[in-house]
C-alpha cells in the first residue's frame, strides 16, 4: 500500500529514508528548518579564499558499506577518494612522523601485527596487547573503553598511539567516558579485512559531493522538499498526522518519520529529558606558502589539533593552502590562542620555522554527537522514531549510522 509520508529533518538519515520510501512509490514529504538540507554535513561559502568549506572534514572507512552503496546509488560514489589499502599516518613530537600501514600483500591480521610491530616505540608488548584486545571484542563489557583497557592491561603506548585517537575519532569521547561496547563494534568491523581499514575521504565539499546528489535523486522520484520550515508539534488524530509549525497546519499524513538528534526530537515530541552530546571544533586555516605534510591526513599523538585534514592536497586545489585541524569534544574558547596551539603544532610536524595563516576560520558544532546512552524509542504506529540516540553496542553517530537508520527506518514502515 502506497503512502503519504511526513519526514522531520533533513540530514543524512531523513534524506535516505526519502529516498528509499519514494523508490517504493510512497509520497514523501521531507521538512528541514535550516536554510539547506545536510544538517551536520554541509558547508558554507567563505568570500575571503572563494571556496566553499565544510564546517568540518569527515573522514570514511571502507567498512561503511550503506553509505558506499547510497552514493553509487546516486552516482556520487566518485566523489569520495579511497585509499588502496590503510595507511594511518601519525606524529609525535619526539619520535617524528610514522605511519600504521599494514601490508596489503599478507593476511590482515598478520599485517596488522606486523606494522604494529614497526612503530617505532612498540614490540612485542604491543602485539600482545593486540591480541589482548582482539580475544576481548565480543565480550567486552565494561563501563568505558577505559577501564576495558585497564582490564585487558593493554600497554600505555599503544593505547596513546592507537586506541586514544580512534577512541576520540569515532565516538568523540575520551575513553574514560565513552562506551566499550560501541567502541568494540566498531573495531571489529574497521578491522575485520584489509578493505574495511582503508580511509576515505569526501573530494569535493560535502554540499557539492554528497548532499545535492542525495537531493536531486530524491527531487527526481517526485519527492518533496521543504527547507526553512521548523515543526513545532504533530497531532494525532485517527489515523492520521497532523504537524504545525506555529502558523500553519500540515498534512494529514498516515505516517511521520523523526529524523532528528535525541535533544530535537525530545523538544518536538514534549518530553523532558535531557540527552547528552559532544562538541567539535574544527580550525580552518589558509596559507600563502606550501606547508609540507606528508599525508592528506595526519593524527597528531599528544597534540591539540588531533587530526591535521590537508583540504587542499584531498580536494585537488592549487593556490592557497588549506589545513583543517579537528579537535574532537571541546569547544572553541579563547580562538586566538586555539589558533596559535594549532599553528605551533603545524610548525612542528611540517619542520618549518614559523607558519602565519592569511586567513582563519573556527567552526564548533556544539551538538555534533549525541553519545551513546540508554535512550528511548518513541515508535507508534504512525510516527517512526529513526532519530540519532545510540544505544551502548550500536555504532556510534557517524554518516554511516545515520545512512543505517534512515535504511532501518524505510524498512520498517514498509513492512507494516
Amino acid at each position: 500500500m502506497k503512502r503519504s509520508v511526513a519526514i522531520i529533518g533533513g540530514g543524512l538519515c531523513g534524506l535516505t529514508s526519502a529516498i528509499r520510501l519514494a523508490e517504493k512509490g510512497h509520497q514523501v514529504h521531507l521538512y528541514e528548518a535550516a536554510p539547506a538540507l545536510g544538517g551536520r554535513t554541509r558547508s558554507f561559502y567563505d568570500a575571503t579564499v572563494n571556496e566553499w568549506v565544510d564546517n568540518g572534514p569527515h573522514l570514511l572507512i571502507g567498512a561503511y558499506k550503506a553509505t558506499h552503496k547510497l552514493l553509487e546509488g546516486v552516482g556520487a560514489g566518485v566523489n569520495i577518494t579511497w585509499q588502496q589499502s590503510l595507511k594511518l599516518s601519525l606524529w609525535d613530537e619526539q619520535r617524528g612522523h610514522f605511519s600504521l600501514a599494514p601490508s596489503p600483500y599478507l593476511p590482515f591480521p598478520l599485517a596488522l601485527m606486523a606494522a604494529l610491530y614497526r612503530l617505532p616505540g612498540h614490540g612485542a608488548d604491543s602485539l600482545l596487547s593486540l591480541l589482548r584486545i582482539h580475544r576481548s571484542l565480543k565480550g567486552a563489557d565494561t563501563a568505558s573503553v577505559k577501564a576495558w583497557m585497564v582490564a585487558e592491561n593493554i600497554s600505555d603506548i599503544l593505547q596513546r598511539d592507537l586506541i586514544e585517537p580512534l577512541c576520540l575519532g569515532v565516538m568523540n569521547e575520551p575513553m574514560e567516558s565513552a562506551d566499550c561496547k560501541s567502541f568494540a563494534s566498531v573495531l571489529r568491523v574497521a578491522f575485520s579485512n584489509h578493505d574495511h581499514a582503508r580511509l576515505g575521504w569526501f573530494n569535493k565539499p560535502l554540499s557539492e559531493a554528497l548532499i545535492r546528489p542525495l537531493e536531486q535523486r530524491l527531487e527526481s522520484l517526485g519527492g518533496s522538499i521543504h527547507i526553512r520550515t521548523t515543526i513545532r508539534s504533530i497531532e494525532q488524530a485517527d489515523d492520521t498526522c497532523l504537524l504545525h509549525t506555529g502558523q500553519n497546519e500540515l498534512g494529514p499524513y498516515q505516517h511521520v518519520l523523526i529524523a532528528l538528534p535525541a535533544y530535537a526530537r525530545n523538544r518536538l515530541l514534549g518530553i523532558d529529558e535531557p540527552v547528552k552530546t559532544s562538541p567539535i571544533t574544527n580550525v580552518h586555516l589558509w596559507f600563502e606558502n606550501d606547508i609540507p605534510l606528508p599525508d592528506a591526513l595526519v593524527g597528531g599523538i599528544g597534540t591539540r589539533g588531533q587530526w591535521y585534514f590537508n583540504v587542499s592536497s584531498q580536494m585537488g586545489r592549487s593556490g592557497t593552502q588549506h589545513i583543517c585541524a579537528v579537535i574532537s569534544a571541546e569547544k572553541a574558547g579563547n580562538k586566538a590562542e586555539m589558533i596559535q596551539n594549532i599553528c605551533e603544532e603545524l610548525a612542528k610536524l611540517s619542520g618549518i620555522e614559523t607558519v602565519q595563516p592569511v586567513h582563519s576560520k573556527i567552526v564548533t558544532e556544539q551538538h555534533a554527537t549525541v553519545l551513546v546512552a540508554d535512550h528511548r524509542r518513541m515508535n507508534t504506529g504512525m510516527i517512526i522514531d529513526a532519530s540519532e540516540a545510540p544505544l551502548s553496542g550500536d555504532f556510534p553517530a557517524t554518516i554511516e549510522a545515520a545512512v543505517l537508520r534512515g535504511e532501518e527506518a524505510a524498512q520498517s514502515l514498509c513492512f507494516q
